[in-house]
């Protein structure tokens, strides 16, 4: 049985629609949208071509850049963003089925990365795994960490306080902080003096 809720209706046809508008006037009507729905006066920059899922689980920082086509699913679990974070295009941060991402202040995020708080779980050989279910942790990225594009990072890692992660790494296992990381999976192989 499908529940109907014609605000929650009428808001996901508004967000569509702003979503599109380009030029500064699209922007200021997106800034003014989202500061209202995320309780932040003028404090997320939302481009186009964004969607949110779970608004309500999703916490902004102050000055939050978020670039064109970046998704947010917050659907099953949590999403903490820190001030002055910035996300560039084709970001897809997904807490959809459990488990929190928690990113620090003033983390410049490159384009088409991916964080994802669960894995699918495979291990009956006779039930399809997309029937198996999901295993869910968290993910948290502290302050001032550079994560290059392309970058994958998934469930129960942590990435210390001033780290770089290279462009094409996959994160599956913590890294120290100030450090630097490369590879799949991501390996520390230099620390930032």
């Amino acid at each position: 049985m499908i529940i109907f809720n014609p605000l929650k209706e009428i808001i996901i046809w508004f967000e569509y629609i702003i979503n599109f508008l380009p030029g500064k006037i699209g922007k200021l009507i997106r800034i003014f949208w989202f500061s209202i729905r995320t309780r932040k006066i003028f404090g997320v920059s939302v481009d186009t071509g964004c969607r949110f899922i779970m608004l309500s689980n999703i916490e902004f920082g102050k000055g939050v850049g978020i670039s064109r086509n970046c998704s947010f699913l917050a659907d099953g679990g949590k999403i903490i963003i820190g001030d002055k974070t910035a996300f560039n295009e084709n970001c897809h941060i997904n807490a959809s089925n459990g488990g929190t991402i928690k990113i620090g202040k003033k983390c410049p995020i490159g384009p088409n990365v991916v964080m994802r708080t669960s894995n699918h779980n495979f291990n009956n050989k006779n039930i399809y795994i997309q029937d198996q279910g999901h295993t869910s942790g968290n993910i948290t990225i502290e302050d001032n960490c550079w994560i290059a594009a392309n970058v994958t990072i998934l469930n129960n890692v942590k990435i210390g306080k001033g780290s770089v992660i290279g462009a094409g790494a996959v994160v599956t296992n913590n890294i120290p902080e100030n450090s630097i990381a490369v590879g799949i999976p991501a390996k520390a192989i230099k620390k930032i003096p």
